[in-house]
């Protein structure tokens, strides 16, 4: 087999690594590898998530990388979609979270206001009824295409002289302390700096001597129906009452729901795990918010697996246990570009926020029971919003 070196190598092309790969590229003093299973076909989240964008966060970290990743899908032709966001609150309780909201969201810079439930029904019409209470409007929201984003940042790191590898990776090599490089099926990659980024795959080589609780969990979603394009276009919408949220896709509408006992999922070769039978009650009770006229019936259901934590905030920084060795793992699109640009930043010995370096710290719980934060991952599923940085 083939004997590679690089100065970096990055294992993962989904959103996260790609990124990873066009913004160190930048630096043409180091040669940078990228290793993926299939870079045509991305076969982890990234090809299968929804792709909500709402830029706040309970968290002010993940608010800042929302923002500082929107402003990179921009720049990205098909990348993203300005659509806005809305988020509708069916009673008086749900009205009062809201206003925390949307409090909080002015006060970080992020434009957001209270509309009427008839002014939410004529943003949206198929997906929202004039009965509701009250919605909060977020209007530089929108939704991201991961697909193209990824490949636009492989197609950029390409062109910098990035060497995107086709294969398996079946080892981190360590020794004295430091990383060395990557054992794959086409050969030992020798690295002074590796970096994990497989995502719901991420504790398959992820043998650092502290807990990493990157927990893949399962969560369904679904596909309406095909449609003629509308003249309009809707912003996505969130139930957070419900737990519930949905869009226009364009040709056909989505839907998804946290409603449902958590589910620690085992990923195989893709993101799409078996389907859980109780989804389908889940998905029927979540469609009773959509308008009867939309007649939204699900054509197409799956499992789409993704990555929790115990405090919902992703795990992005530097492996002690190893010099050299990194990870950027259960981030959300959302938040991929601006986390990619922080490890840049990182990487290369730049000053870096201390609040979000603290807040993304991948050793934040040494020390813990692996046992005990798959249950807490597990059960901050159904507060996918909610966050706890440390403080």
């Amino acid at each position: 087999m083939a004997h590679r070196t690089s100065d970096i190598v990055i294992i993962g092309g989904g959103i996260v690594g790609s990124a990873l790969g066009y913004f160190l590229s930048s630096d043409d003093s180091k040669k940078v590898t990228i290793v993926d299973r299939a870079f045509e076909e991305l076969t982890g989240s990234t090809g299968y998530a929804p792709g909500f964008v709402g830029q706040f966060n309970e968290s002010d970290v993940l608010t800042r990388l929302a923002i500082e990743s929107v402003e990179e899908y921009l720049k990205i032709p098909g990348g993203f979609d300005p659509v806005g966001g809305l988020e509708v609150a069916t009673s008086e309780a749900g009205v009062e979270r809201l206003k925390w909201r949307l409090d909080t969201a002015k006060d970080r810079g992020l434009e957001a206001e209270f509309i009427s439930s008839k002014q939410a029904a004529v943003l949206a019409p198929d997906l929202v009824k004039e009965d509701n209470v009250i919605a909060l409007h977020f209007p530089k929201d929108g939704t991201a295409n991961g697909t193209t984003i990824a490949t636009f940042f492989q197609a950029g790191a390409r062109a910098r002289g990035v060497d995107l590898l086709e294969a398996n990776v079946t080892n981190i090599r360590r020794s004295d302390g430091r990383a060395e490089g990557v054992e794959t099926s086409a050969g030992f990659i020798q690295a002074r700096t590796v970096i994990l980024a497989t995502g719901i795959w991420a504790q398959n080589l992820a043998d650092f001597d502290i807990p990493v609780p990157v927990i893949p969990v399962a969560h369904p979603y679904m596909f309406g129906e095909h449609h003629e394009a509308k003249p309009y276009k809707s912003p996505f919408v969130r139930y957070p009452e419900y737990h519930v949220y949905t869009r226009d896709h364009g040709p056909y509408f989505g839907l998804g729901t946290y409603d449902h006992k958590p589910a620690a999922a085992n990923p195989k070769a893709t993101a799409v795990g078996d389907w859980v039978e109780e989804f389908d009650e889940m998905l029927q009770k979540a469609l009773k918010l959509i308008p009867e006229n939309t007649n939204l019936v699900a054509r197409e259901k799956y499992n789409g697996i993704f990555s929790m934590t115990p405090d919902n905030m992703p795990l992005v920084g530097e492996i002690p246990t190893a010099k050299g060795l990194y990870i950027a793992a259960a981030v959300w699109i959302t938040h991929a570009a601006g986390s990619a640009k922080f490890l840049t930043k990182l990487l290369r010995g730049e000053a870096v926020d201390p609040a979000v370096q603290k807040a993304l710290d991948p050793t934040r719980f040494k020390g813990r029971d692996m046992a005990e934060l798959e249950r807490e991952s597990l059960h901050a599923y159904n507060s996918i919003y909610t966050t706890h940085e440390s403080t």
